[in-house]
């Protein structure tokens, strides 16, 4: 009661800012209250699409859960995450974009024809094989189409198939991750084989499938002879001017065409017999008569002694010799990918070879270095310069860079400290305003404004309780202070005048 006789003692416009600072001090402390007891919001999906995730918000308004969105993703009060997964799971929700085998549990048998039930059932295995190629970490979308060939009732061989995955990656998908899909749904697929399944990237074309190693032989080629020399030099390098002072940049320029020679060498030095034939022929004949001519009617030397007739004999040889010449044939298909030139340049730390600028022979003993680091990178690279191949070595100063050190693991009291210090903050900063407003605005505004004059007798407990409730008076004009108190409390001033005039009474009865 005292609390409210001495609240109603106050003017107005103290009141007023009393009732002001109360009200602040019950919206703080209720801000306050609110942030420091608010329960953390915690993930509930992310990434679906924007049809899938307007029914979860249908959902959540319905059940009457608070939601937050940001960005893609859904949060509700992490106390609450898992009973509404677990409802929203009974519901079928979040409902998948891609569908496999239960579109085959929407098909009526009595009322679907084969071809309608065969491409169904292919739309179901295009959609299996989307989820699990889907589940490999960097994939972010996927496509598959399988190429059914359906089979003639009078056809023998079996149809060939194909298929077709087209995927999106948020990292380059290595090769061995390509050939995995491709026995993946070779796999899945009956009758398929994997060089008939085509990986596709839009942004970095065939990655594995028909052509795939030819188009990307060239390119492959080089990157990984580029990569693996990198990594020999700097090894090498680094045995003698220590770990992270040697830079290696190798470009390695292959062929992309393919190419195919044929030549034919002939020796003609090497003669080798190749066949022999020998022919021989003889013949002989004798003249009984001849005919009738003008020398035979000519009288001859001895033609007594001939006595009659004479004889004549021919012979002939011919041998036929063929030769062979030594013939060389060679046929050459070069493929692409074949290494043209390598191009090679090393950059090594200049302060890590404790060379000494100012000796008299530094250039030298530089030049000399750079010479042998050159010999040691062409001989362990294992460079043609006939070909064409390059080699630059230079010696600088490397830039300091500023060690880091390692951020160490956050311990528990680390854990906790991050956890509640918001929490602990807010109850802080909480209790700070509390004191603030009590201390600093309600406590001055119950309390008298100066100390009371001590007046004699019994006017000195009535002035004291004058002054009291309404604040000592002004020393410099007592007068008008009183003078103004009575105007503004009436009720008070008569009372005051009135136990001043019954305590005059009792003195007066008493003398």
């Amino acid at each position: 009661m005292k609390f409210f006789d001495t609240l109603k003692a106050l003017p107005l416009s103290r009141q007023l800012m009393l009732a002001g600072a109360v009200i602040g001090i019950v919206l703080a402390m209720s801000f306050m209250v609110q942030g420091a007891t608010k329960e953390p919001m915690a993930l509930l999906y992310s990434g679906l699409e924007p049809q899938y995730a307007g029914e979860i918000i249908e959902e959540l308004e319905q059940s009457g859960t608070p939601y937050e969105i940001q960005g893609g993703a859904i949060f509700i009060p992490q106390g609450k995450r898992d009973q509404v997964r677990f409802a929203l799971a009974k519901e079928g929700l979040p409902r998948q974009s891609v569908q496999g085998y239960e579109l085959l549990d929407e098909v009526n048998g009595f009322s679907v024809t084969s071809e309608m039930y065969n491409a169904s059932y292919w739309r179901a295995k295009e959609g299996e094989l989307t989820r699990t190629i889907l589940a490999i970490p960097g994939i972010t979308s996927a496509r598959v189409h399988i190429g059914a060939s359906l089979r003639s009732g009078f056809s023998r061989s079996q149809p060939a198939q194909t298929a077709s995955v087209t995927i999106a990656t948020a990292h380059d998908l290595s090769k061995d991750q390509a050939e995995a899909i491709q026995y993946m749904v070779a796999l899945a697929v009956s009758g398929l084989k994997p060089e008939d399944v085509a990986v596709i990237d839009p942004t970095k074309g065939i990655l594995a499938g028909p052509k795939s190693d030819k188009a990307a032989a060239p390119a492959m080629v080089a990157e990984d002879q580029a990569s693996a020399l990198e990594q020999k030099i700097t090894s090498l390098l680094e045995a003698r001017v220590g770990a992270g002072n040697a830079r290696v940049s190798v470009s390695v320029d292959v062929s992309r065409e393919r190419q195919l020679v044929s030549t034919v060498a002939f020796d003609p030095q090497s003669k080798v017999v190749r066949s022999r034939t020998t022919s021989d022929a003889s013949e002989t004949g004798s003249g009984g008569g001849g005919a009738v001519t003008v020398a035979s009617n000519l009288p001859q030397e001895g033609a007594g002694a001939a006595g009659g007739g004479g004889s004549n004999a021919s012979k002939n040889s011919s041998e036929n010799v063929a030769y062979e010449i030594n013939e060389t044939r060679t046929e050459i298909e070069k493929l692409p990918g074949q290494i043209e030139r390598i191009s090679i340049a090393v950059l090594l730390n200049e302060q890590s070879l404790g060379l000494d600028p100012a000796a008299a022979d530094a250039a030298t003993v530089r030049e000399t270095m750079i010479t042998d680091l050159q010999t040691l990178v062409t001989s362990g690279a294992g460079l043609n310069l006939e070909r064409g191949d390059s080699i630059s070595v230079e010696l600088m100063p490397f830039q300091e860079v500023a060690a880091t050190d390692m951020v160490a693991a956050p311990g528990m009291m680390q854990q906790m400290i991050e956890r509640y210090f918001w929490s602990g903050l807010q109850a802080l900063l909480l209790g700070l305003v509390v004191i603030v407003l009590a201390f600093g605005v309600v406590r001055p505004m119950l309390s008298p404004k100066g100390k009371t004059e001590t007046l004699p007798g019994a006017a000195a407990k009535g002035a004291g309780a004058a002054t009291a409730a309404a604040g000592a008076a002004p020393e410099s004009d007592p007068f008008n202070y009183l003078k103004d108190y009575a105007k503004e409390r009436q009720d008070e001033t008569a009372a005051l005048l009135q136990q001043w005039l019954n305590e005059d009474q009792k003195v007066a009865v008493n003398e």
